[in-house]
């Protein structure tokens, strides 16, 4: 059997110390739970007992996220959807009687155009997280098509009542 050694790239750093795994470089931080311990020589890691696929796969996407991070893009699609930022939330008008306010993570920084917004982070899981609750606060109507949307999807509309 092959001993699972990770190699890191420059200006990635990587340490463990009770059960945390902290990996940081120059886009960010990220911290996940781990029951394996880190062992290091020179830019090659070995977690010991090995790491399960699940928390292998987290390690590298921590790994890249600290060396590229991850953006996702979301759009506002429907008739006075509106979001803005103030003191370290998001205010959204979404078609309901008041505003929806979310405070926004820590390792989480957003950036504004007409009527789309992007997230951006290091943590991927976290900014998956935090897409989704957007997300869930106005999903896509599947008849007029108008709800958060991701930048890139497409949502097929179903067809109104024939008369």
């Amino acid at each position: 059997m092959r001993t699972p050694v990770f190699r890191l790239p420059i200006g990635v750093k990587c340490s463990s110390n009770n059960g945390k795994v902290y990996v940081s470089g120059n886009k960010g931080r990220v911290i996940f739970d781990s029951v394996s311990n880190l062992y290091r020589k020179g830019d090659m890691v070995i977690f010991l007992p090995y790491l399960t696929p699940y928390y292998s796969s987290i390690f590298r996407q921590a790994v890249q996220g600290v060396v590229l991070g991850y953006t996702i893009e979301l759009s506002l699609k429907g008739i006075g959807y509106r979001v803005r930022e103030e003191k370290e939330k998001l205010i959204f008008s979404l078609g309901y009687s008041k505003p929806v306010m979310l405070d926004i993570p820590e390792d989480i920084s957003v950036r504004f155009n007409k009527k789309t917004f992007s997230l951006m982070s290091a943590n991927y899981g976290a900014l998956q997280n935090f897409a989704t609750s957007i997300r869930s606060y106005r999903f896509p109507d599947s008849y007029k098509g108008a709800g958060v949307l991701y930048a890139d999807e497409t949502i097929v509309c179903k067809e109104g009542k024939k008369t």
